[in-house]
């Protein structure tokens, strides 16, 4: 690894251009894959760039080559294992003696992190397959009515950012009310359900219906009516966390449905007058199981007689994927949750990375990087959130590696049957792949 100074051209007075690719006199061409790092924390005053114009691009000319001595390159770069010269650089106007000491600082606290790294990528697709299947369906139902009438999506599914852009950009409509649904009109029920009321009253219409709830939601739901039927008091086993489900299973027989969120609250059911021998459990889908395992316990303590569901009828993604992040943040000395910051999803996910103590970053835009953050890394974890647009996890490998040779590998936890086991539950789906279709 070096670290140099280079006569160059093409930067103007009062400003510093981060390069994005330059010419070594030796190497040839070299690449700068963090550059967006570097502009990112001369955007934040590290170091302070004295109002100057931050721009990325390329070097032009040659480094050293004749002629091109009106501005000066100040340069790291290495070599990875199959030659290729990777590097980071910042060049200014050579008159302005302030700006190149900018550059130099820099470019050599940057460069003070250049190391090999490994990066465990924990859960890469955030959803489930119920909501992959889901979307799928509605951009089916999307592509074929085109020329009938716009589809219309009851509420929206809880899906990755970039799944509801395809939505969007298919011409599908989200809506909270059917009144926006014209009685000729389509519409889709997402893949976590819709209410009993909202059910009935586009059947009481006559309209479209695209059903694409996930075949575990459904059958929990199926679960709830079933119990409350009987004449049960059923305990939705909802979690700590608010679920878009929560409230299509509260609505199949809402007079006979109390929420559980916690374990603690097994002894507070009692205030609402249960039979103990008129009580069912159910686990309200996108919860993690281990969660619900908690309560169940706590339940059957209090309640030795609570029936519930069959097990082979629980949701494993939110678990599996929980897993995951807690695995690689095991295993790791930083993990970067990906997403908006007003996301919770993210903040549910960096909660789970940070139980286990390592530190956590969260991170809008690859640029939110910071050099501090690195400082000591050698193994970075990387979780995306829903919110995390498609294109930022490459972004923040890209940048990743051009700070050294990066390791990169996956790491998904998967739950699903024995092969050949039985014990399956009529009338739920096959499982696909080792994993039951969930949401």
């Amino acid at each position: 690894m070096r670290v140099e100074r280079f006569p160059v051209g093409g930067v103007r007075p009062g400003e510093i251009v981060v390069a994005t690719g330059a010419t070594h006199p030796e190497r040839g061409a070299v690449g700068s894959p963090a550059a967006p790092l570097l502009a990112a924390a001369l955007g934040r005053g590290e170091p302070d760039p004295g109002g100057r114009r931050v721009r990325l691009g390329p070097v032009h000319g040659t480094a050293g080559a004749p002629g091109t001595g009106d501005a000066v390159l100040v340069m790291a770069s290495y070599l990875e294992a199959d030659g290729r010269a990777v590097g980071l650089g910042a060049a200014a106007h050579a008159d302005d003696r302030a700006a190149v000491d900018a550059c130099a600082e820099l470019v050599g606290r940057w460069a003070g992190l250049l190391r090999s790294r490994r990066l465990l990528v924990a859960a890469p697709e955030p959803d489930c397959a119920g909501a992959r299947a889901g979307v799928e369906a509605a951009l089916r139902a999307a592509r074929g009515a085109r020329r009938d009438g716009r589809v219309h999506m009851y509420g929206r599914p809880v899906a990755a950012v970039d799944r509801i852009g395809l939505l969007t950009d298919a011409g599908v409509a989200f809506v909270d009310d059917l009144d926006a649904v014209p009685d000729d009109g389509a519409v889709v029920f997402p893949p976590h359900g819709v209410p009993l009321p909202v059910r009935a009253e586009a059947a009481a219409r006559g309209l479209r219906v695209v059903d694409t709830t996930c075949p575990l939601a459904a059958l929990a739901h199926r679960d709830v009516e079933a119990y409350a039927r009987r004449g049960d008091t059923v305990v939705l086993m909802t979690g700590a966390r608010d679920t878009a489900g929560e409230c299509v299973s509260v609505s199949q027989a809402p007079e006979s449905v109390l929420t559980m969120r916690n374990a603690d609250q097994a002894s507070d059911l009692q205030r609402f007058g249960v039979d103990p021998e008129r009580l069912s459990l159910v686990v309200q889908t996108g919860i993690s199981v281990d969660e619900a395992a908690g309560m169940i316990t706590a339940l059957r303590e209090r309640y030795p007689r609570v029936r519930g569901q069959h097990y082979d009828a629980l949701c494993y993604a939110a678990t599996d994927r929980a897993a995951a992040v807690r695995s690689v943040a095991g295993a790791v000395d930083l993990v970067l949750v990906l997403g908006a910051a007003d996301d919770p999803d993210a903040a549910h996910l960096a909660a789970e990375a940070a139980a286990g103590g390592r530190a956590v970053r969260r991170l809008a835009a690859a640029g939110d990087l910071t050099a501090d953050a690195l400082t000591g890394v050698n193994a970075v974890g990387v979780v995306p959130a829903r919110s995390a647009p498609g294109a930022l996890l490459p972004q923040v490998l890209d940048a990743l590696a051009g700070l050294g040779p990066l390791a990169v590998t996956h790491r998904e936890v998967v739950t699903g049957p024995r092969p050949g086991a039985g014990g399956a539950v009529p009338g739920l789906p096959a499982r696909q792949g080792g994993k039951a279709v969930g949401a």
